[in-house]
Parts: structure tokens; C-alpha cells; sequence
């Protein structure tokens, strides 16, 4: 078990895959036995700007290294500012990996979602949230149930009827599914079981979890967790 810790300038993702490519080019002359061992990359969404993070992402899918997984943390969030405001960082993310050819997996929601999601049989629910882009997911991350009950549900009288049983303190606690270790549980259950390709998985979080309205989903100081 080694660990390589790179920071942020996009040279994990660069370091994994070439480590994954040695185990392979070992084990192909027998010199090393050939094992289920994974190689894991744990990026940020912001990281993945540097040129160097997605540089080479092409070779892993034309080794079929499915010896390698990446997890992206997706808080959409990076020290100075949003990754993407108008834009939807995880669909772009994974428009490019799943055009170089990996297996995409994409953590979005966390089990308080699930019954709502079971009650969507128009697929509304799904549509509004595809239709959010990160900054206003972000604005609902620091906002107050009532809000997210306004600005998430409220443009459709049926999308209201969905919730009119979950208190605002419900909806505002709603876990995202990097929050949530069933989810996270699932998707590394997946990717550790997938063959023939390498698989990313792309995790929406929120920055700061756990720290309440002190510094929860708030573009504020890096340091703030220290306070």
C-alpha cells in the first residue's frame, strides 16, 4: 500500500495512471503476480482545470486499465470562486471521460432523495434538478428550507405537491450523495467490480460539510475550518 499525495496542481491523476500502466506492464512479463489491485485517485472538480489532470486520461482507457479508479469530489467549489456558475461541472466531467472511454459513475444525490425520485413518475423531479445550474445548487446548499422548498420545487404545483409533507428542516438537511455512505458504498462496490475499462467516479458533495452555517457550502476563507 503506498499513497502519494501530489496537491492540487493535477499531477495525482497523471502519477496514478502510469502507476497503473507499471502494475500492468509488471504483471504482462511476469513479473509481478497478476492481482484485483486497485490503484484510487482522489481529485477535486476545480482540479481538474490543470492541463495535467485529464492529460492523460486517453492512455488509461487505450491500456484498458481497469486497474485504476478515480474519485472526483464534485463541491463544486474551488478557494477562489465557483468551478463552473453557469454551467454544470459533473455533466461536462462526464461528457470527457466518457468520451475517452471510461466507465462513468455518477454519485448526485444522497437516500433522502430516493422517495422523491420514487414518486417522479413524469421525470419532473429530474428534469428541474438537470435544469440547476452549480450556482444556484450552490445558493440552496447555505439557504434555508423554505427556499429550496420556493426556488427547487415551487416553479410546478406538482414538484410542490411532492414535498408537502417534509418539513423545511427536512429539505434543508437533504443529503447529496457524496454525503451518503450507502451511495458511496455502491459506487465503489461498482467500480471496483468493473472489467475492461477504468472507471471515474463522480461525486457531488458539498464544501465544508459538517461545519453548519459557519462555513457549510460558503465560498469563505480555506481556513475557516481552523476558526
Amino acid at each position: 500500500f503506498w499513497e502519494y499525495p501530489t496537491v492540487s496542481m493535477g499531477l495525482s491523476p497523471l502519477m496514478a495512471i502510469y502507476q497503473a500502466r507499471f502494475n500492468r506492464y509488471l504483471e504482462d512479463r511476469s513479473l509481478k503476480p497478476r492481482t484485483d489491485a486497485k490503484v484510487w485517485a482522489f481529485l477535486g472538480d476545480g482540479e481538474t482545470d490543470e492541463p495535467e489532470t485529464l492529460g492523460a486520461i486517453t492512455l488509461a482507457s487505450r491500456e484498458t486499465l481497469d486497474n485504476i479508479i478515480f474519485v472526483i469530489n464534485c463541491n463544486l467549489q474551488r478557494l477562489d470562486g465557483p468551478v463552473r456558475g453557469n454551467g454544470k461541472i459533473v455533466q461536462e466531467l462526464e461528457a470527457v471521460f466518457r468520451g475517452a472511454g471510461w466507465n462513468c459513475i455518477k454519485v448526485l444525490w444522497g437516500s433522502d432523495w430516493d422517495p422523491l425520485f420514487e414518486r417522479d413518475t413524469e421525470g419532473l423531479l429530474a428534469k428541474r434538478l438537470g435544469e440547476m445550474v452549480d450556482g444556484e445548487t450552490q445558493k440552496i446548499s447555505v439557504e434555508t428550507g423554505a427556499y429550496v422548498r420556493q426556488h427547487v420545487f415551487g416553479g410546478d404545483p406538482r414538484l410542490l405537491k411532492m414535498v408537502a409533507d417534509l418539513p423545511d428542516d427536512a429539505l434543508r438537511t437533504m443529503r447529496q450523495g457524496g454525503h451518503d455512505p450507502r451511495k458511496v458504498y455502491a459506487a465503489y462496490k461498482a467500480a471496483v467490480h468493473h472489467k475492461g475499462y477504468p472507471t471515474v467516479i463522480l461525486a457531488r458533495t458539498i464544501k465544508g460539510y459538517g461545519l453548519g452555517e459557519s462555513g457549510e457550502g460558503r465560498n469563505i476563507t480555506h481556513q475557516q475550518k481552523k476558526l
